[in-house]
């Protein structure tokens, strides 16, 4: 495996505006497909010579691909094809709202659909032979834990960040309930809900998700450049589809059986540990990692903490994609 030298705070933007941005231009490629119903979905990949595996990225709520350029570089670098999808409704895919900013969801069925033709259409023909590995954060780890328990031989490998496994809510049953009611009676399920907001191009880093300001405003400013990227509030739909996706996970999580390792956040405002707690005792082979000094976004947390991730990442990769005999991957 080579040798990476993980990016620091200080040197963060420098790089990413020469290096990265020099490897985005040569080494990347994007494109669309369209998906089980037709939506068009947009896609980015960057594939080395004799790659050693190939590994789909699933991002979170929100997210697109610009968030990832730090964390697709180090793959890459480290023989790795990168294979990444922006999720229905996010970045330039189709799929948004009237309103661009909000997010919405029928079900998480749709996502894992869309998922399995991104595999089908794209990744699998064209990585025929190599190991796959399935690396998810945030809402992409509910969407990719409900895909692995669905279509059991599609991935040897998971590696979860920070993934959504029950959401943090003070939200009585009763009240989610009657906003379910009301949501479906008068065609409010596409409205924003409650508590959520609409872009704002002013810069709120103290209350992110992420430690690293450098990281940050990478990441805000193509945000305000680009009205794609400015998906900002969930809503009712989503939110109703993301506090069901729970019971669903655990339901099927006792048919897990590829190595599926969790990471997890001590300073998470998002998650809901309780979640972890349940997965652990329904997966007892799936191998936790705890960052307590990092927010949700560990791939952005602090000096020390990200740089452990990425080298813990990495680590992991290698390991599985060395072992000899593909029968105990």
């Amino acid at each position: 495996m080579n040798k990476i030298d993980f990016l620091g705070e200080d040197d963060f933007l420098e790089v990413m505006q020469s290096e990265n941005l020099q490897w985005q231009n040569t080494s990347t490629k994007q494109g669309d497909f369209s998906s089980f119903d037709g939506t068009k979905l947009r896609f980015y990949c960057a594939v080395p010579e004799a790659p050693r595996a190939v590994i789909t990225i699933v991002h979170g709520f929100c997210e697109f691909f610009g968030k990832y350029h730090e964390y697709a570089w180090y793959l890459y670098k480290s023989g790795y094809a990168v294979y990444f999808l922006e999720q229905r409704g996010h970045g330039y895919s189709e799929g948004k709202l009237k309103e661009p900013d909000v997010v919405f969801i029928d079900d998480y069925d749709t996502y894992v659909e869309d998922l399995k033709s991104f595999l089908d259409k794209v990744v699998f023909p064209e990585t025929e032979g190599l190991k796959k590995i399935l690396l998810a954060h945030s809402m992409g780890g509910a969407v990719s834990t409900l895909f692995l328990e669905k279509y059991k031989n599609y991935f040897d490998a998971a590696i979860l960040s920070s993934p959504m496994l029950k959401m943090k809510n003070n939200t009585s049953p009763l009240l989610i309930k009657l906003l379910s009611i009301y949501s479906f009676l008068f065609g409010k399920r596409k409205t924003i809900a409650p508590g959520q907001r609409h872009f704002d191009p002013t810069p709120v880093f103290e209350n992110s998700s992420t430690l690293s300001k450098a990281r940050y405003d990478y990441m805000f400013e193509m945000r305000k450049k680009d009205w794609h990227y400015q998906t900002y509030g969930a809503s009712i739909g989503w939110a109703l589809a993301s506090l069901k996706v729970t019971d669903r996970i655990m339901k099927g999580a006792p048919s897990l059986k590829i190595p599926i390792t969790v990471f997890t956040a001590g300073q998470d405002h998002l998650i809901n540990p309780e979640g972890y707690t349940k997965f652990a005792e329904l997966v007892p082979d799936a191998k936790f990692i705890h960052f307590e000094k990092s927010r949700h976004e560990i791939f952005n947390a602090d000096d020390e903490s990200r740089k452990q991730y990425f080298a813990k990442v990495l680590e992991i990769l290698d390991t599985l994609v060395s072992k000899q005999d593909s029968q105990n991957f």
